[in-house]
């Protein structure tokens, strides 16, 4: 019988192993309902879009009412206020004080309302991130509000005496004489010291309110706008104000003291030549002696340095600085005794030696250089003094565009003559007297420019006070008027003073300019300095043959003696531009670095010289890192430019004692 044959299919696709008995049933795989899982699936997912859906809009509709409503509507705000920029420019211009005092008012209801807006969008406190520049934006309005308010107490402050500054407001009688405006001006300076201490206290917070802010959150511009630059700017700025304030209420206290109500005082005036630049301001030239009388001021005593140095007739032998570096000087003469940068140690000096040859007695050292003379002359015009000329601050052609009343100073004191005159440089006396005279006698309306002139010569160090009475003197010091070496700083306050001496080469130092570029690096904590000081004469020489009888005003050779104080601990990398080795000691509770050049490499006329100094510093990198700059007495405004790890700060002219935040 014929046996059907078994055809074997395999499925290609799934590639299985047919059934070999029929009879045996392969058992199939249960499917899972595939309608249901998916169903699932849509579910989940139609749920958390929902949820998302539900949470965007909720979030979205949250921050439209509370933070893009808000924030639109301060933002229309604070451009109205800018919008008004211009207007409150002309009200602070036209003096008005009782202008001002109104729109300070309104401003603090401005600031009130856009605090009130601002304090709307709290939402943004509680995001990360965000909420560091939302703390910010509260403190900007705090500080904007203590602001206005400190200006409104310096407003009623100086609100009786508005007249006797030149101010707008009610006509006061403050004028008749010179007595009645010594008397009015003791009166006001005295009634205002109280209120120091709120002011004080205001400025205290609204540093501390400032500081807060971290720049470094911020970036460099904006639109063009330096945002973070102008942060550091006003952080040091109020820091500055405060410290002004806080030190100068101990001075002001003695305003009567200091103007003679109690009792006669007299200043022995020391005229510091800053056209021949010395390590306290300039070289000692000429004095006086004036009395302060109740608000009258006599002249006493005017005579030049010289006469002292004759009847001393020293045989001190010179210090090593004056032998190294001075011309065929062996002896050490009271001209030449302003060596430290210090000035209280120079005037200690000085009393020293100065009693040995005069029993004049005097109240305190007043040393001032030709910058006051030019500042007064500036505001009251054209001065004259009874037997030495007329005084102005014209552009001279003589001394290539200097003010008139220098090169009329240096012709009375320097210009070679074939006659004998006796104290040519007995000057300063009668000019001073002149000078005051004129500016007590002054319309009212230049009381305020000369208050500000003399308050910013007493700032950049070109008038510097020294009193015998050990308590003024320490209110003195701590106002930061007596020329002293800063040396109570903190732990993370590093310090640079630069200090020149031009050593006999004549009155170069009328035209020399500087410029520094300072570059900051850190590596490990530890902070390098590099110092370079550009040095231009860009003037033709003078004539300097004595002979010839031509006044010698800028020297063909500049010969310069250099100091660079900087923290103790301090150490030397490398020196250039010094003819000699560098000489390092300890001075002054600082570590100094010493150079010279003049005889082998000087300063030509019309050329440059270029001094580095590179070493490192024990104040360690930390973001609480602070650069104290203390201005040489007595000159110009120096091109600062620092640098720090490559990167450039802003540039700015160094006239004042300075203080840095620079984060490292």
């Amino acid at each position: 019988m014929h046996k059907p044959k078994l055809k074997l299919k395999l499925k290609k696709k799934k590639d299985t192993i047919p059934n070999l008995n029929p009879k045996v049933k392969t058992p199939k795989k249960e499917k899972k309902p595939i309608s249901a899982k998916k169903a699932k699936i849509k579910k989940i997912f139609l749920i958390t879009l929902a949820i998302v859906s539900a949470t965007t809009l909720t979030i979205t509709i949250f921050l439209f009412f509370f933070a893009f409503l808000p924030s639109k509507k301060l933002y229309a705000t604070i451009n109205q206020l800018k919008s008004k920029k211009d207007y409150y420019q002309q009200v602070l211009a036209s003096k008005d004080l009782a202008k001002i005092k109104t729109e300070i008012d309104n401003l603090k209801g401005e600031f009130q309302n856009i605090s009130h807006q601002y304090n709307q969008m709290s939402i943004f406190n509680s995001i990360p991130f965000i909420n560091q520049y939302y703390k910010d934006g509260k403190q900007s309005i705090k500080i904007a509000k203590q602001s206005l308010d400190t200006s409104k107490i310096v407003i009623e402050a100086i609100e009786p005496y508005q007249d006797f500054l030149g101010l707008k407001g009610e006509s006061t009688n403050s004028a008749k004489t010179t007595e009645d405006r010594i008397n009015f001006l003791t009166d006001s300076i005295e009634s205002i010291v109280p209120k120091l201490d709120q002011i004080e206290k205001n400025m205290a917070e609204i540093s501390q309110s400032l500081n807060q802010i971290d720049p470094n959150r911020y970036p460099d511009q904006y639109k063009g706008i330096n945002i973070k630059s102008n942060l550091v700017k006003a952080q040091q700025t109020i820091s500055e104000i405060h410290r002004l304030v806080k030190e100068g209420k101990p001075i002001l206290t003695k305003t009567s003291w200091l103007l003679g109500k109690d009792s006669p005082r007299k200043y022995f005036l020391l005229f510091q030549n800053d056209a021949e630049l010395r390590p306290s301001g300039g070289f000692w030239t000429a004095y006086g002696i004036l009395k302060v009388d109740n608000g009258k001021i006599t002249p006493v005593i005017s005579s030049d340095i010289y006469s002292l140095d004759a009847k001393l007739q020293s045989t001190i032998p010179a210090p090593r600085p004056i032998k190294a570096y001075h011309i065929n000087v062996p002896y050490w003469n009271i001209r030449d005794m302003n060596i430290s940068p210090d000035f209280p140690t120079d005037a200690k000096l000085f009393l020293e030696h100065y009693s040995k040859v005069s029993k004049e007695k005097f109240d305190a050292i007043i040393a001032l250089d030709t910058q006051v003379l030019v500042d007064f002359v500036k505001v009251l015009g054209r001065v004259g003094v009874p037997g030495w000329g007329n005084f102005t601050p014209e552009p001279d052609k003589r001394c290539d565009g200097c003010p008139q009343i220098i090169y009329q100073l240096e012709y009375i004191a320097g210009k070679p003559r074939n006659y004998i005159e006796t104290n040519r440089k007995g000057f300063l006396g009668p000019l001073m007297h002149s000078l005051l005279a004129n500016a007590m006698g002054s319309p009212k309306e230049k009381i305020a420019p000369l208050a500000t002139a003399m308050l910013n010569d007493i700032h950049q160090k070109h008038i510097l006070f020294y009193f015998l009475d050990e308590e003024i003197q320490q209110a003195a010091e701590s106002a930061n008027i007596a020329g002293k070496i800063e040396q109570k700083l903190d732990s993370n306050t590093d310090y640079i003073h630069l200090n020149d001496a031009n050593m006999a080469s004549a009155k170069t130092n009328i035209f020399i300019k500087q410029k520094i570029k300072h570059e900051i690096t850190t590596k490990k904590g530890t902070v390098e300095h590099k110092i370079s000081i550009t040095y231009n004469n860009p003037t033709k020489a003078s004539n300097c043959n004595l002979e010839k009888g031509d006044l010698c005003l800028n020297a063909p050779k500049y010969r310069n003696w250099f100091r660079l104080y900087t923290p103790q601990g301090s150490k030397l990398i490398k020196m250039t531009g010094s003819e000699v080795e560098p000489v390092i000691y300890e001075e002054l509770d600082k570590q100094v670095f010493e150079g010279f050049y003049g005889d082998r490499y000087p300063l030509y006329a019309q050329s440059s010289s270029i001094v580095t100094i590179q070493y490192t510093t024990p104040i360690k990198a930390s973001s609480d890192y602070k650069l104290y700059l203390q201005k040489q007495a007595g000159t110009k405004a120096v091109a600062y430019q620092i640098t720090v790890n490559g990167k450039r700060m802003d540039k700015f002219d160094w006239l004042t004692d300075k203080v840095i935040k620079l984060p490292l």
